[in-house]
């Protein structure tokens, strides 16, 4: 009897180790594994060495999934649990996979009606669920799509053309509303059945073959009224897992204002044409980065010294002369970043009537951008400013010599001024001395506008020369600021000086730049007392400030301050005198140094001036 039983036991168990069906037996409330077959260990991607472990222990991943709780759920109320194709995630040769069971918990229960143990059986329907979700998802997308495309789209069935699909893009391109949906495209479109489209349709259904068409004339119903409207569209042929035509997918777009507005653009390219080519002023038109001279009108032409031949041509080819010049980057320049470009007085050497000629310039190249915003084109238009820069160095000439010339004379006055000053003095005059010292001041103050005069003239001639050297840039300022502290007693310079360091540039120019920013502060600061001066080193740049507390500088004019003859205006022209030259040399200056130069200021509030030197 006993060994029947052992053989059945056998039967038993070969039964359940070769079933196809997963079964696993889980014992007592830690979820020992005691069984668990081929069928089980294979989905949960595990080998027989789990059996005897705990569940939670042998398949780690389901810790953060609900079936630990529900086998201990259906353990405690021996209430079966079945589920229909749950989804479980195992890991399965070191990748954590995505399956779906139908499975039963299923309580075994001992004489007492104690639970001991749970039997898992469990049916593998990952590829059914996938297969379903895939072809739902599918079809969801493709409804979708069609739905929301930006594009006109609808789908025809059959060999009647049954309207299934169509979106609110081709319902309106055709004039109707979701009414013609489940009609035939002939009930829903009456309009179109003289049209060559219905054979088209019959002719893409029959063949499987594609076709497009490119501004189609077609005449639809829009509120009541037939239109002639243009389109390019698409038939595209639909087919069945039989690969069997089962239905057409029209995708249109509407182009009747691109065809109807053509000519138009025409129009305005003629007109736009005519502009360039009858503007009195000097215009050219370009294009692509190899800047092909598209139009050039005669007075262009002209200016360059050459024919209509060049256009057609890159300028590079069409006036080579202009090769190592700065015209023809610039001109990349713009058509890569569409941004402007404009230059007053900008020197050109061209070929004309077969001499060089020098000529100065002031003109704009203007990117000119297409429907997308894209720049394709510069327009180029330009003022010969030849005259008024020779007139500009004639008056420079006569500065620079008026200057000089007033410098020798200037400088004797000076000289007997302060021997005259000592005589009267040692005679005991005071009154008539301290008379003479402020003749002295105020021919100190004419040397220093002829002064700035001859630099400026330096500075336009590009004739300023520098004798660069190794100092120490502190030692420079703290002498600087003695210098004109000595020369007023109203305001104390304050110090803090942390450079520590030497540069390597004109001495003599960067003290000018410096005595410049504290005779300005001390000029437009009557009601403070203090200036402060601060040197230091950051980014391997010294810099330098000196700040204020005077009248500021409004922010709209703070761009003004470093440019030729900028004097504060309005009501204060006449309490702060001068030719407003020394800043714009000192920027000219600081400039052919490598460095830079800024204001930071407030209108009221004071100003703070910084020039910054690379070590």
């Amino acid at each position: 009897m006993s060994q029947i039983i052992e053989e059945n036991s056998t039967i038993f168990a070969t039964l359940i180790e070769e079933s196809p069906m997963p079964i696993a037996l889980y014992v007592g409330a830690e979820m020992l594994i005691r069984v668990a077959n081929k069928a089980i260990l294979n989905a949960w991607g595990r080998d027989e060495s789990v059996i005897g472990k705990k569940l939670a222990d042998a398949l780690p991943e389901l810790k953060e999934q609900p079936f630990l709780q529900l086998l201990n759920e259906v353990y405690q109320t021996g209430v079966p649990y079945i589920a229909k194709e749950d989804k479980v995630h195992l890991t399965n040769k070191g990748v954590l996979q995505t399956y779906y069971f139908d499975f039963i918990y299923k309580p075994l229960k001992d004489s007492n009606g104690k639970v001991w143990a749970i039997l898992n059986n469990a049916t593998d329907v990952t590829e059914l669920v996938n297969a379903r979700l895939k072809v739902k998802e599918s079809e969801a997308l493709f409804r979708k799509m069609i739905k929301e495309a930006p594009v006109a789209i609808g789908v025809l069935r059959g060999p009647n053309f049954i309207i299934e699909q169509a979106n609110a893009a081709i319902l309106k391109i055709w004039g109707k509303t979701e009414d013609v949906i489940g009609l035939e495209l002939l009930e829903g479109l009456p309009e179109i059945k003289d049209q060559p489209f219905p054979d088209l349709l019959k002719g893409v259904y029959e063949t499987g073959v594609a076709h497009y068409g490119y501004e189609a004339l077609a005449r639809l119903e829009r509120k009541g009224i037939l239109e002639d409207c243009y389109f390019n569209y698409v038939y595209d042929p639909i087919r069945d897992n039989n690969h069997q035509v089962s239905g057409i997918m029209v995708v249109a777009n509407e182009v009747t204002n691109q065809v109807r507005y053509r000519n138009e653009v025409t129009q305005s390219e003629e007109r736009f044409r005519r502009l360039v080519l009858d503007n009195p002023m000097p215009t050219a038109l370009y294009e692509t980065e190899d800047i092909v001279i598209k139009l050039a009108n005669q007075e262009m032409l002209k200016l360059w010294g050459k024919d209509e031949s060049v256009i057609g041509k890159p300028i590079a080819e069409a006036i080579p002369e202009l090769l190592g010049q700065p015209f023809i980057p610039l001109l990349q320049g713009v058509i890569k970043t569409g941004t402007a470009y404009h230059a007053d007085q900008e020197e050109a050497v061209l070929m004309v009537d077969g001499e060089w000629k020098k000529s100065w310039f002031s003109f704009t190249y203007k990117p000119l951008r297409n429907v997308h915003g894209e720049t394709y084109g510069v327009l180029h238009a330009a003022i010969d400013v030849t005259k008024q820069v020779q007139l500009q160095q004639q008056k420079d000439e006569f500065l620079g010599i008026a200057s000089h010339e007033l410098k020798t004379p200037v400088t004797s006055i000076k000289a007997y001024a302060q021997v005259l000053e000592k005589m009267i003095r040692n005679e005991g005059d005071q009154r008539k001395a301290e008379m003479v010292k402020r003749m002295d001041i105020q021919i100190n103050r004419l040397t220093g506008l002829i002064g700035d005069l001859l630099d400026v003239t330096k500075i336009q001639s590009g004739k300023m020369t520098f004798n660069p050297s190794d100092f120490e840039f502190d030692g420079l300022v703290l002498e600087m600021v003695e210098e004109i502290q000595h020369t007023t007693s109203k305001h104390q310079i304050l110090m803090d000086l942390n450079a520590n360091t030497k540069v390597f540039a004109d001495r003599e120019r960067i003290g000018q730049v410096i005595v410049n920013f504290l005779t300005n502060a001390i000029k437009y600061s009557t009601d403070s007392e203090h200036i402060e001066v601060k040197s230091v080193l950051a980014d391997n740049e010294v810099i330098l400030s000196v700040k204020d507390y005077g009248i500021g500088i409004s922010k709209h004019l703070q761009h003004l301050v470093f440019d030729q003859f900028y004097r504060v205006s309005g009501k204060l022209q006449h309490t702060y005198p001068g030719l407003g030259l020394g800043l714009y040399i000192s920027a000219e200056i600081i400039k052919n140094e490598g460095g830079r130069i800024w204001v930071e200021s407030e209108e009221g509030e004071g100003a703070t001036f910084f020039f910054a030197l690379k070590l």
